[in-house]
């Protein structure tokens, strides 16, 4: 066999892995999102409610540095965006330690969402709120919850926390 083939045949093999680096793909056509990760996580739990209006999905890194909680909520409107926040933060069940940021706001056209970062002694998290803004039709809100201990918190785990919530895409 000559060179040039094994290196045809080495490329491809090679292209094919590296461009299928994702290990989970979600594609959620009932909550209107996808949302990937790449090798080195697995997916824990998945959980919905009896009626079909939410979903909850959770996600460990292997070797325990992180932890990603991800919500999805049918609505029947467009969800104000700072009630949802609210809410959430509020929510007992969810036990969301004290913002230490300020909000950054985002719109991408048909959803728009805010970000911060929440810290106790124990963890620190960023969080990611989406809204959609579908004037027909159903309205989807989704909560993205990175977790990691704040001993292991730092500049590189945030620039990957990032990295990971632009794999989150709502699909209206």
């Amino acid at each position: 066999m000559k060179t040039s083939s094994i290196i045809a045949i080495l490329f491809f093999l090679f292209s094919i892995n590296g461009f299928s680096q994702d290990k989970i793909k979600l594609n959620n056509e009932n909550y209107k999102f996808k949302f990937s990760l790449p090798e080195g996580w697995t997916e824990r739990k998945v959980e919905e409610t009896n009626k079909k209006d939410a979903v909850s999905y959770t996600f460990d890194r292997d070797d325990g540095k992180i932890a990603i909680m991800l919500l999805a909520f049918k609505v029947n409107e467009v969800k104000n965006l700072n009630d949802f926040v609210y809410t959430l933060e509020k929510d007992l069940t969810l036990n969301v330690p004290k913002k230490d940021s300020d909000y950054t706001d985002f719109d991408s056209g048909n959803y728009d969402g805010k970000s911060a970062i929440y810290k106790d002694s124990e963890f620190t998290e960023i969080l990611y709120y989406y809204r959609t803004k579908i004037n027909e039709g159903n309205n989807y809100t989704y909560l993205l919850r990175f977790i990691v201990p704040s001993g292991r918190y730092h500049s590189e785990i945030e620039a990957e926390i990032r990295k990971l919530a632009e794999n989150f895409s709502p699909e209206v």
